[in-house]
């Protein structure tokens, strides 16, 4: 496996940033909420299951979980997030911890949620066993995945933007692909391997909701970690015309409402059954 002590210095500094954590709470809600709704439903939360959610940032799927009656643990690395989280989620409990080495025993819980954290692991299969071994047999898990490179909505403008505009030298640290496991052919045999089964993977339609074309090159630059390492390194003349190209996609493919602008940002749920 390649070394990804860099990839990791950069996501827990990147998430320790308070600026970022609202950033990224304030920037991605309305797409985080829709996804909260599904993960929940795909766990069957409800008042008799105690579940943990990895990677629960500002708590917007531990809120979902919680009013559909679980008993809800998130965790996270950034102590900037669970103080967004604690206030999001009075009654729910919240720990600081690494998804990598979870600190709780086995056969913990019913259900593990993990809203967007997936691609933040330095090592995927690790997390997702990890995730399995707190997991009661016939536990669920579910998981969201955003569509990156290639896909039409805001994280494909985005990668394809940089790709054309940007400055080639500007390049992230070795980590695992963000967005590989909206792939049922890579999703599949990875998350069979941690000690499930029942794989399925869903598309969701989730938008980003912002106010002003201009606003999606900040939504990335001021609130995900592995966007604004690539785009606040640019020069100047760069950044300039990575904004304009993602105000051009707004124009032409984002829906004008009464607050604003929806975007597409298409996501993928991966669930699955504790062997």
């Amino acid at each position: 496996m390649a070394d990804t002590i860099d990839f990791e210095k950069m996501e827990r500094e990147g998430w320790a940033n308070p600026a970022i954590a609202k950033g990224y709470a304030d920037g991605f809600e309305l797409a985080t909420l829709l996804v909260a709704k599904r993960l929940s439903d795909a766990v069957l939360a409800g008042p008799n299951s105690m579940v943990l959610d990895l990677c629960t940032g500002h708590g917007v799927v531990a809120a979902e979980l919680s009013a559909r009656g679980a008993s809800v643990t998130g965790l996270d690395f950034s102590a900037a997030m669970i103080s967004l989280a604690q206030v999001t989620v009075p009654n729910a409990s919240f720990i600081q911890g690494d998804a990598m080495s979870i600190n709780f025993p086995d056969q913990s819980f019913d259900a593990v949620t993990i809203g967007f954290g997936v691609p933040h692991f330095p090592d995927p299969e690790r997390g997702l066993a990890e995730a399995a071994r707190v997991l009661k047999p016939g536990g669920r898990i579910a998981f969201s995945i955003w569509k990156g490179k290639g896909s039409d909505g805001a994280f494909g403008w985005l990668f394809d933007a940089v790709g054309r505009l940007g400055d080639p030298s500007v390049t992230l640290p070795t980590g695992p692909d963000a967005h590989m496991l909206v792939d049922h052919f890579i999703a599949k045999p990875m998350v069979t391997k941690a000690g499930f089964v029942d794989v399925q993977l869903t598309d969701v339609a989730s938008e980003l909701g912002i106010r002003l074309p201009k606003l999606l090159f900040d939504t990335f630059d001021q609130g995900a970690v592995r966007a604004a390492s690539l785009l606040r390194r640019q020069p100047k003349a760069q950044r300039a015309a990575i904004r304009e190209d993602l105000v051009s996609q707004v124009l032409s493919q984002g829906t004008k409402d009464k607050s604003g602008y929806r975007v597409p940002a298409p996501s993928v749920i991966v669930s699955a059954i504790r062997s």
